[in-house]
């Protein structure tokens, strides 16, 4: 007969044998558990400095002025953009400033939108519209614009730059043609970006870098595309400066190209209203969407329900009618949400 202690020591083993995984799986799953935890934590985080970093408002691309002081702080500043419409809270625009490490901000004349993200605005703040040798021209600027703030930093005459602008003899650039007279025929063709300059370079010399830009940009391979749609380098911008007064957000440029052409295509839109002139000079994505738009039949589009800067897009005219009434009651519900109650004491 076996020992019973015999037995006791095998069972023992046994145990401690069957020990042995479970307190490696417990070693194991504790440092699974806090990995996971801060992956959590971070895509939260992630997920509200999304939120708070957000447009304003998508669907107002137009472009105000706004001027920093001497003694402006970010405190003053985020104050003067909420008062202003350009952002949605001060606060959350200094937190966001904090976190970005974009504090420092440059006096001077700016051009901001509520369509543009905080993170955005912060860093045009910070890194103001001049390099240490050129200047800086977003999306969207007309050729106003785009002189007058070039004069406001002090980089030449805005009557100087608005006859050079002029000029005849740029009329030998193919793009520009002789059908435009004035200044108005450089307009959308000054190429959005940052420029680095000659400490010399006078306002002429400055439109013909944004023109060369342009040139530069709109390759060969964009002009061959340009003649199989049957438009010239002209009409091309002035689709996608349509296109880009319409949305700031480039995976719904093609969509709306495509509403664009085919109104155009079927007369809905008549060729006596669609401008001779581009409405201001878009930037790269609106004019690669302006001539590879999405082939679909879409006449119509309208701003979301979801308030959100996002389209919808249709080709059935009552959907579309639909959809508008759903857009304006969400509208009037969100204004009505955002007027300011009277106190009770206001009320007495």
């Amino acid at each position: 007969m076996e020992d019973p202690s015999n037995l006791t020591d095998l069972t023992d083993k046994a145990t401690a044998a069957g020990a042995g995984p479970s307190r490696a799986r417990r070693r194991f799953h504790k440092p699974l558990v806090i990995i996971t935890v801060m992956l959590a934590v971070v895509f939260a985080v992630l997920i509200v400095f999304n939120i708070m970093t957000r447009p304003f408002d998508k669907t107002q691309s137009t472009y105000s002025l706004f001027e920093v002081g001497q003694k402006d702080t970010i405190s003053t500043v985020a104050d003067g953009l909420e008062k202003a419409g350009i952002i949605r809270s001060a606060s959350v625009f200094r937190i966001t400033s904090a976190l970005t490490l974009k504090s420092d901000i440059k006096p001077g004349k700016y051009y901001l939108s509520p369509s543009m993200d905080s993170v955005s605005i912060a860093k045009a703040l910070t890194l103001g519209n001049r390099t240490t040798d050129g200047f800086i021209i977003p999306d969207g600027f007309t050729m106003s614009q785009v002189f007058s703030s070039l004069a406001r930093d002090g980089l030449g005459d805005e009557k100087a730059f608005i006859k050079a602008a002029g000029d005849p003899y740029l009329r030998d650039i193919d793009f520009i043609g002789s059908d435009i007279k004035g200044a108005e025929q450089v307009e959308g063709f000054l190429m959005p970006g940052t420029y680095r300059l000659d400490s010399e370079a006078d306002e002429i010399m400055i439109v013909v870098t944004m023109l060369d830009n342009f040139s530069n940009f709109f390759n060969d391979d964009y002009r061959a595309r340009a003649d199989e749609l049957g438009l010239s380098v002209r009409q091309v911008i002035v689709i996608a400066s349509m296109i880009e007064n319409e949305t700031s957000i480039d995976s719904e440029k093609p969509m709306i190209s495509s509403v664009l052409h085919n109104r155009i295509n079927m007369g809905l839109i008549p060729a006596e209203e669609v401008p001779e002139v581009p409405l201001c000079s878009p930037g790269k994505e609106s004019i690669k969407a302006a001539l590879y738009p999405t082939e679909d039949e879409n006449i119509y589009y309208v701003l979301s329900d979801k308030l959100d800067g996002t389209h919808v897009f249709t080709a059935d005219e009552a959907e579309y009618k639909s959809l508008v009434e759903a857009y304006n009651t969400a509208k009037a519900e969100r204004d009505e949400s955002l007027t300011p109650q009277p106190s009770e004491s206001e009320e007495e």
